[in-house]
């Protein structure tokens, strides 16, 4: 009842059920082993990462603002190297499988990163975040239509036969500009939101700090986006933004996602996945639903 299912140029893809976990949102994903049975979700996504390993942030993570957070990582999580190497093989058999969701400060390291990544086995997939180049002064490559295109097709080249998805850049675009150059250049699935900038002052400090907005607050904002995506993508889309109920999954699907990722529920509580499928199976069953693929794209206006 819960297993999700779609066509990727030819090869099916199949998940135990919708629920993946958002990067940014579930450490390096033994963090959460205590809390969550990684046997049971869709996908499991660790924080977003760099080729190489960060520096410590002098400033907050996250900082909790009314219905969200602000997310303002910079460059110091674990890199893709050393997640290979002391997570990966600790993770237990039979998990959820693993996505992983690359930032990059140029072309050629997205394409480098890619490559190690695609390398693995117990990874399912290679997400790419097109925010690139990462926290750089330059502007987004998306906003170049030639290099954005060389972005997607180096990413595509390095990532070989291993499943390819571009989770969108912050902010609001032209979504089908977007799909174009995602389609030619070979992804093969696409998350439609990621955030929106935002800040807060410290009236105390008198300091401010800005970084992604994310969480609840946002969420009629990135399921239009995920309907218009739906409607100009010929690509499964991934939705995401702001759920934290079943009943928020659930719109998702019915607007025409493949699956969901869930952020910013987890900063409230580390089980909050288990209890999110619990009550999307319950939710399922009460609306006399037999199968989610069943209704995914079934709204209406």
């Amino acid at each position: 009842m819960m297993h999700v299912t779609c066509n990727v140029k030819g090869r099916e893809i199949r998940l135990k059920n919708p629920l993946m976990t958002a990067p940014g949102s579930f450490g390096n994903i033994l963090e959460y082993k205590d809390f969550v049975d990684l046997e049971k979700l869709g996908a499991l996504i660790p924080n977003s990462m760099l080729k190489e390993d960060g520096s410590p942030n002098g400033i907050n993570k996250f900082l909790m603002v009314p219905h969200g957070y602000l997310s303002s990582f910079g460059p110091n999580n674990m890199g893709v190297a050393t997640f290979i190497r002391e997570v990966l093989p600790l993770l237990p058999e039979g998990s959820a499988p693993v996505i992983i969701d690359i930032k990059a400060r140029s072309i050629e390291e997205m394409a480098e990163s890619v490559a190690l990544a695609a390398k693995e086995e117990k990874i399912m997939a290679v997400e790419i975040n097109l925010n690139c180049p990462y926290a750089s002064p330059q502007p987004p490559y998306y906003q170049n239509p030639e290099m954005f295109k060389k972005l997607i097709l180096e990413a595509r080249k390095a990532a070989g036969e291993k499943l390819l998805i571009a989770k969108a850049p912050g902010g609001i675009y032209p979504m089908a500009p977007m799909a174009q150059v995602l389609e030619d250049g070979g992804v093969d699935m696409f998350v439609p939101f990621n955030c929106v900038d935002g800040c807060a002052v410290d009236i105390r400090t008198r300091k401010v700090q800005g970084g992604g907005y994310f969480g609840p607050g946002i969420k009629p904002l990135a399921l239009s986006r995920l309907r218009e995506a739906a409607s100009v993508f010929h690509i499964p889309v991934i939705g995401a933004g702001g759920i934290t109920c079943a009943e928020d999954v659930m719109e998702y699907i019915m607007l025409g996602a493949f699956a969901v990722q869930v952020g910013s529920a987890n900063l409230t509580r580390p089980d909050f996945m288990m209890e999110l499928l619990k009550d999307l199976e319950r939710l399922t069953e009460e609306l006399g639903i037999k199968s989610l693929d069943e209704i995914r794209g079934c709204a209406v206006s």
